[in-house]
């Protein structure tokens, strides 16, 4: 019997970007999934587009603070509560995404056949056509995050385009919205699975072109100090200190916790006194 594949699909007023992804999903030659459409608080009509393409898709309505690791979260609840089949298969995707119609065919047969495992769709730019995310491999001594150069490294994922079975997205559990609501959120969960005994891979057969265009906060140079501090310690903020302590208090080896606090913190009061030279 085939698997149902309930697919994680968080939203926020991007209604003709989510249009685009929804169009790949109504092409799929596997057809037996169930979307789970996170729409936080999203007022150009999303979850009204959505359901005139999939009526019997769930829809899950926040007001706009969930952000990405709460809207993760709010499916992960659901399908703990609705969902007894722990071989079913659970896929986590980004709207901004679109893939061939044997995308799901695809994942649902490697997954299957590894359960123990979160497969990672290999990511290649929309614009550039370039691989950009075949897995990440994590080197804490020296706190970078570089994309790896084979499957063999990996030791960290993203979850745009995550296949994983029911049983193993139980088994890792689920986000940490309040520590991390948005970036380190599918880095945490990824290693937390690893440490549980689950495999990180991907495969160059599961493919997602990802919208380059579309991104957080990474540039933050501002003149004045109150926009700047407002910009670093935003949520959208890659380098926001507070959250980036949450991920090395979670994900970090104990013994390197303290170096590397030092260097986020170290780093961020250096940036704010070279903004006055």
């Amino acid at each position: 019997m085939n698997p149902r594949v309930y697919i994680i699909l968080p939203v926020h007023n991007r209604k003709e970007i989510t249009r685009t992804f929804i169009l790949c999903l109504l092409k799929q030659t596997y057809q037996h999934y169930h979307l789970i459409l996170v729409d936080d608080g999203s007022v150009d009509g999303t979850a009204e587009m959505v359901r005139s393409y999939l009526p019997d898709a769930t829809i899950l309505t926040g007001t706009g603070d969930w952000w990405w690791g709460g809207s993760l979260q709010q499916g992960y609840n659901w399908i703990k509560k609705y969902v007894t089949e722990k071989n079913a298969v659970v896929l986590i995707e980004n709207d901004d995404v679109e893939f061939e119609p044997d995308y799901l065919q695809k994942g649902v047969e490697l997954i299957t056949r590894v359960p123990d495992t979160l497969l990672l769709s290999q990511a290649y730019g929309k614009q550039s056509g370039k691989l950009i995310d075949l897995g990440v491999l994590a080197d804490w001594r020296k706190m970078t995050f570089d994309q790896a150069t084979c499957v063999e490294e990996i030791n960290c994922l993203s979850t745009r385009g995550l296949f994983m079975t029911v049983g193993s997205f139980m088994k890792t559990g689920g986000f940490r919205p309040l520590l991390l609501p948005h970036y380190g959120s599918d880095y945490e969960f990824t290693i937390r699975a690893r440490r549980r005994g689950l495999r990180l891979a991907s495969d160059e057969t599961v493919k997602i072109l990802m919208n380059e265009e579309t991104t957080g906060i990474h540039g933050l140079k501002e003149k004045s100090l109150r926009k700047y501090l407002k910009k670093i310690f935003s949520k959208r903020a890659t380098g926001n200190p507070v959250y980036f302590s949450s991920f090395i208090l979670l994900s970090c080896p104990a013994h390197l916790i303290p170096y590397n606090l030092f260097k986020v913190w170290g780093g961020f009061v250096k940036n704010l006194l070279l903004r006055n030279k």
